[in-house]
C-alpha cells in the first residue's frame, strides 16, 4: 500500500472520530441532566401530581427526588389558569430568557449591585425633582400659561432624557413616530396636533417615560365601573382618568380601579387636550402586560364616549421591548412591587455592565404606514380597530378573553403565595 493511500485512510477516520465526538457532545449538552427531567419532557404532564405514584416520594412531593424544574414548568402549573385560550400565552408573567448553558454565578452580580443601588437612587431624586417642579408649574400656570407649557414641556424632555439614560437607554430610535419617507428618501412627519388622540400599548414604566420625552402629553387611563354584574363587565368602562407620569410609573402593574373624581368620557378628554395645546396618550388596557400580548382593550359606552363633533384623528403606535437574555433581564413590569415599584427599576438595573452605552437597552417603535385612523363621529368600536393595527405592526397576539380584571384577580393569588 502506498504511503498517501495510507495517508488518506488516517484522514478519513480522524474525521469520522471527530465528528463522532462532536455529536456526542451536543447530543450530552441538549439532554437533561437528570431522569426526572428526561421522563417530564418524554411525558405530556400538566403538573406533578399526572406522574406516576412510583416516581413520588412518601409525602407525594417530587421536589427531593428532582432537581429544580426548568421556570416555564413552574409558570404554566402555577398560572395556567390566566392563559389566553385563543393564544395560549400569559401576559401577567414576567418574561424569561430562553435556555441557554450560560449561567450568571451569584459571586459575579455581586459587585454590581452598588452600581444599580445607585442607580436607582438617582432615578428616585431625579423623580422627586420632578415632581417639586410639576407642583411649581402648576402654580406659575395661573401667572402666564402659554411660557410655563413651554418651559413645561423642555423640562418634562430633560428628566425623561435623563432618567432613561439611567435605565440603559444610551441610543433612542434616529427617527420619531408617525415618519416615512418619500421615493427620494425625504423623510416627512406628520403633523400631530393637539386635539389628536395616540393609542398606545402598555408594558412597562419605560413607556410611559418614552411617550413623555416625545410629546409631554395628557395620559389616560380607562375607569372600570364600581360594581361588577356581569361577565362581561370587566371590558365595559364608565369613562377615563387623567394620570400623570409619576402615578403611571409608581403604579405600572396594578389594575385600574374606579375613580370618581377627575373622571370624564374620552371626547371631554379631547377637548380638553384642545384646550390645553398638548397631545391625548390613551393606554386602553388598563395595566400592564409582559410584552408579549395585547390585553382585551375596553368597551366603549354612550357615557364613557361622550359628544364631539368633527373629525378625531387616532395614531396608533405599538412599543417592543427586547427579549430578555441570561446577561440582561427584561425591562417589563406585568407584576408590581412595593414601593413604587423600586424593587423592579433596581432589578432592571441589575445588569452586567459599567455604563449603559457599553451595553444599551434598544426600544423598538412601529407603527401604521398610513399614520392616523380618521374618523368622523367616536364610535364604540374604535378602540377594537387600534387593536388590531397595534397587533399586526407590532407583531404582538392579540387576547380576546384576558383583561384587567384577571390581572387582579392574579396578583391575589400571586401575592398569596409570595
Amino acid at each position: 500500500m502506498a504511503p498517501r493511500h495510507l495517508v488518506m485512510i488516517v484522514r478519513c477516520f480522524s474525521k469520522e472520530i471527530c465528528a463522532w465526538m462532536s455529536n456526542c457532545l451536543t447530543k450530552r449538552r441538549k439532554s437533561p441532566r437528570s431522569f426526572g427531567q428526561r421522563h417530564l419532557r418524554r411525558t405530556a404532564v400538566s403538573s406533578p401530581s399526572d406522574l406516576p405514584s412510583w416516581f413520588r416520594d412518601r409525602d407525594g412531593d417530587i421536589s427531593s427526588i428532582l432537581p429544580p424544574l426548568p421556570c416555564v414548568f413552574r409558570t404554566g402549573d402555577l398560572f395556567s389558569t390566566w392563559r389566553d385560550p385563543s393564544t395560549g400565552l400569559a401576559p401577567f408573567v414576567y418574561p424569561l430568557p430562553p435556555l441557554s448553558n450560560i449561567q450568571v454565578p451569584t459571586f459575579a452580580v455581586l459587585p454590581l449591585v452598588p452600581l444599580a443601588t445607585c442607580r436607582t437612587l438617582l432615578l428616585l431624586i431625579l423623580g422627586c425633582l420632578f415632581f417639586a417642579v410639576e407642583k411649581l408649574f402648576a402654580v406659575l400656570c395661573l401667572l402666564s400659561p402659554s411660557f410655563v407649557l413651554t418651559l413645561s414641556s423642555w423640562c418634562t424632555t430633560v428628566f425623561a432624557r435623563c432618567a432613561l439614560y439611567l435605565l440603559g437607554f444610551s441610543r433612542l430610535p434616529s427617527e420619531r413616530p408617525f415618519t416615512s419617507r418619500t421615493a427620494s428618501q425625504k423623510l416627512v412627519r406628520a403633523q400631530i396636533a393637539p386635539g389628536d388622540v395616540i393609542v398606545s400599548n402598555w408594558s412597562s414604566y419605560v413607556d410611559v417615560i418614552y411617550l413623555a420625552y416625545l410629546y409631554n402629553p395628557i395620559f389616560i387611563v380607562p375607569v372600570p365601573p364600581s360594581t361588577r354584574n356581569s361577565t362581561n363587565s370587566q371590558s365595559v368602562v364608565t369613562g377615563f382618568t387623567r394620570k400623570s407620569p409619576l402615578e403611571l410609573i409608581t403604579s405600572s402593574g396594578h389594575p385600574p380601579y374606579h375613580d370618581s373624581f377627575n373622571i370624564d368620557s374620552l371626547a371631554g378628554w379631547i377637548a380638553k387636550s384642545k384646550r390645553l395645546v398638548r397631545l391625548l396618550v390613551v393606554l386602553p388596557e388598563g395595566t400592564t402586560s409582559n410584552n408579549r400580548a395585547i390585553l382585551k382593550f375596553p368597551q366603549l359606552t354612550p357615557a364613557s364616549i361622550g359628544k364631539y363633533d368633527g373629525k378625531v384623528k387616532m395614531y396608533c403606535l405599538a412599543l417592543k421591548h427586547e427579549v430578555p437574555t441570561p446577561l440582561k433581564n427584561s425591562i417589563t413590569n406585568p407584576i408590581p412591587t412595593w414601593p413604587w415599584n423600586l424593587p423592579s427599576i433596581l432589578k432592571a438595573n441589575l445588569v452586567p455592565i459599567l455604563l449603559p452605552f457599553w451595553s444599551p437597552r434598544t426600544l423598538t417603535i412601529r407603527y401604521p404606514r398610513f399614520n392616523a385612523l380618521e374618523i368622523d363621529a367616536i364610535d364604540h368600536k374604535c378602540f377594537d380597530r387600534c387593536s388590531e393595527l397595534i397587533g399586526s405592526v407590532g407583531k404582538l397576539k392579540q387576547t380576546n378573553n384576558v383583561g384587567w380584571l384577571d390581572k387582579a384577580e392574579f396578583l391575589k393569588y400571586f401575592q398569596s403565595r409570595h
